[in-house]
């Protein structure tokens, strides 16, 4: 396992300052998960005690979802599959890499798994991340894996795009299927459409306890011109209608960058912490905040960054305050524990 301490994190090498206005306010400081698509890593930062810190390299290109499984073990999935670590050291637990395209990988609470994709586990169509560009066939697969490996349930989707998925208070699921979100039933069946104009591999939606939905929209308009085009976070009502937007480029300094706002995590106290990818491989150290925390408001709370170590990431879980023993998922909006497995049992492909 290719590892390197990150104690230089919370030095000179890392960006992580209070915007707040507030001058009695301490200095936020966050412990926290992140992948770094651009280099194919996973970390951990601890800004209040540095010795935690540490970076794996993942050994497989387009990590993209994670999710705290219990046990102290971290979820992750890749193109190929998905990984599990042990959140106090990073070593590597389990690796599974048995096909291709894969988005998103979600652990339930009865402990078995459900990897999302793109015609994952049969003939490859595509080129990695790409539409197979026929919108009208049943490409987007929910596979369903018991502990021993064995399939469980198997659902078919039309479409050829998706990203990531998270579960609703009805145990729907939102999935991001580029240019909409739409609400799978978890039986081949789109249920709802959730369609916000600029929406381009828009990433990660989140259902609200109030029936709100939020969500990350990728690039915005920022792939068509990156120089002046801008992601952004939306929150829209029942109807579809726009609450808020937030973080795009004319409600930002300029050093922020917002190209492709992916991951997020919404917190107990209304904060969006967001991560702001900038492209695939190495090379975009420089080209803007790497993660930003927007208060309700959508004023700047923090936002972190570490040019030395960090290409371009994709994803970020912000551990505070949480049980990592625990299984957690955001059905209700907010990281929250729900009762799990036995920890360590392992669900999935053997």
């Amino acid at each position: 396992m290719n590892r390197t301490s990150l104690s230089r994190l919370a030095g000179a090498a890392a960006v992580a300052c209070l915007l707040s206005t507030a001058s009695s306010a301490q200095p936020i400081r966050h412990d926290f998960l992140a992948l770094d698509e651009g280099l194919s890593d996973v970390m951990h930062v601890n800004e209040a005690n540095p010795k935690q810190n540490w970076l794996v390299h993942i050994g497989h290109a387009l990590p993209r979802d994670m999710q705290l499984e219990g046990g102290g073990r971290l979820l992750i999935s890749h193109d190929q599959g998905y990984g599990e670590y042990d959140i106090a050291t990073g070593k590597l637990l389990k690796d599974v890499a048995l096909y291709h395209d894969v988005s998103s990988a979600r652990r339930l609470p009865n402990g078995d798994l459900i990897l999302a994709g793109v015609d994952f586990d049969g003939k490859k169509l595509n080129r990695g991340h790409d539409p197979v560009g026929d919108p009208t066939g049943r490409h987007v697969l929910f596979v369903e894996y018991a502990p021993d490996g064995s399939v469980v349930k198997r659902a078919t989707y039309v479409g050829d795009y998706l990203r990531l998925v998270r579960q609703t208070q009805k145990g729907t699921f939102l999935c991001a299927c580029n240019t909409l979100f739409r609400e799978a039933d978890g039986n081949g069946n789109w249920i709802r459409d959730i369609p916000v104009e600029g929406f381009h591999h828009a990433w990660l939606a989140l259902s609200l306890p109030n029936g709100d939905t939020l969500m990350s929209s990728g690039f915005g308009t920022s792939e068509t011109d990156r120089k002046s085009g801008s992601s952004f976070m939306v929150e829209v009502d029942p109807s579809g209608a726009v609450l808020r937007k937030f973080g795009a480029r004319d409600q930002v300094p300029a050093r922020v960058h917002p190209y492709f706002y992916a991951m997020f995590q919404l917190l107990p106290n209304g904060d969006v912490v967001v991560a702001n990818w900038h492209g695939h491989l190495g090379g975009h150290n420089y080209e803007g905040e790497q993660i930003v925390e927007y208060d309700p408001k959508g004023a700047i709370v923090w936002h972190w960054g570490d040019q030395a170590f960090v290409s371009s990431l994709q994803g970020v879980l912000v551990l505070d305050g949480l049980d990592t023993a625990l299984l957690h998922d955001e059905r209700n909006g907010i990281m929250e524990p729900l009762p799990a497995a036995e920890p360590g049992t392992g669900a999935g492909p053997r």
